[in-house]
């Protein structure tokens, strides 16, 4: 398995900002370990803890770009979590599941190619074990005025 190391040069090298830190906006644990699966809170593509973010709303016929980097960035914000909680990716032994949501107008119909720059990342960093399961989901607002939001599960080994 991929270090955590391992993980932010390959982030870093594709071009996608991480955060050396991150904190919870609210009364809620980042990140919730429980009998070898960890639950990732919601992440939105925050920029910092500043609360600088990608925003907008996607219409029909909007590129894409934007919101697939948004998605990047939300699963690079989820890792960090999990490197925050776990102390090192290493402990990663696959991912299990994406759950994505999309801030779209209603006739938008793109979710799955937004959220499939997430999963081309989790894969291109964890091999094998970054497939997973996925839902992709249109929500008329999310906090902060948000392109993207995922929440991530993993399934981790026990500490050494």
């Amino acid at each position: 398995m991929p270090t955590s190391q391992d993980i932010f040069d390959t982030l870093a090298a594709l071009g996608v900002a991480v955060p050396a830190e991150i904190r919870p906006q609210g009364r809620y644990d980042l990140v919730l370990v429980h009998q070898g699966l960890a639950q990732v809170s919601g992440q939105v593509p925050r920029l910092d803890n500043s609360g600088t973010l990608l925003a907008g709303r996607l219409e029909a016929d909007q590129d894409l770009e934007a919101a697939r980097a948004a998605a990047r960035l939300c699963l690079a914000r989820a890792l960090v979590a999990l490197h925050q909680e776990l102390g090192d990716l290493t402990r990663v032994e696959r991912l299990i599941s994406l759950r994505g949501f999309v801030n779209a107008a209603p006739d938008f119909q793109r979710h799955g190619q937004v959220m499939d720059a997430a999963s081309e990342l989790a894969i291109a960093l964890f091999g094998e074990a970054g497939r997973h399961i996925r839902s992709s989901l249109g929500v008329s607002s999310l906090p902060g005025g948000a392109l993207v939001e995922i929440e991530l599960t993993a399934a981790v080994a026990r500490p050494h």
